[in-house]
């Protein structure tokens, strides 16, 4: 049985093995990684994609290379921040599923601070009526006779 549970435990070890290597390679990245989250919550909100994109790899990438700061390849903001089973959740909740809501989903979860949301189309606040529901979320028009209580 002892030998069986060694030989076993052998197969792990190769597999242990590579994930050392891998978690030390993320263990490289992982400053330049948070920075450039950290950035894009705090920067990227008030702009549509395009221009979202476009602060990421001509003004983030810029910065992260001339102060030699590491990064992962091919990094994205989004899936560092939020993974896809919230990005689903969401989606229940009645946010759309295309790629400029999921952003602005999770730049809203994340901020420290309250957002301003302009949502001419109404999904965000549809959204944030069916996510914060259970927190008996109240909400309220400027003209409403009880808005000072």
């Amino acid at each position: 049985m002892a030998q069986r549970l060694i030989a076993a435990l052998g197969s792990e070890n190769e597999r242990w093995g590579q994930s050392i290597v891998i978690l030390d390679g993320n263990l490289k990245v992982i400053l330049g990684d948070v920075l450039l989250s950290s950035a894009f919550i705090s920067y990227a909100g008030p702009f549509n994609k395009s221009f979202r994109d476009k602060m990421i790899k001509d003004d983030f990438d810029k910065y992260f290379k001339k102060n030699k700061i590491d990064t992962s390849p091919n990094i994205d903001p989004v899936k560092l921040l939020t993974d896809e089973a919230t990005a689903a959740k969401w989606n229940k909740q009645s946010l759309p599923s295309d790629k400029v809501s999921i952003e602005n989903g999770t730049i809203l979860t994340n901020s420290e601070r309250y957002p301003l949301m302009i949502d001419p189309q109404l999904q965000g606040i549809t959204w944030i009526r069916e996510k914060e529901k259970d927190n008996k979320l109240k909400s309220l028009r400027l003209g409403s006779k009880n808005i000072n209580r």
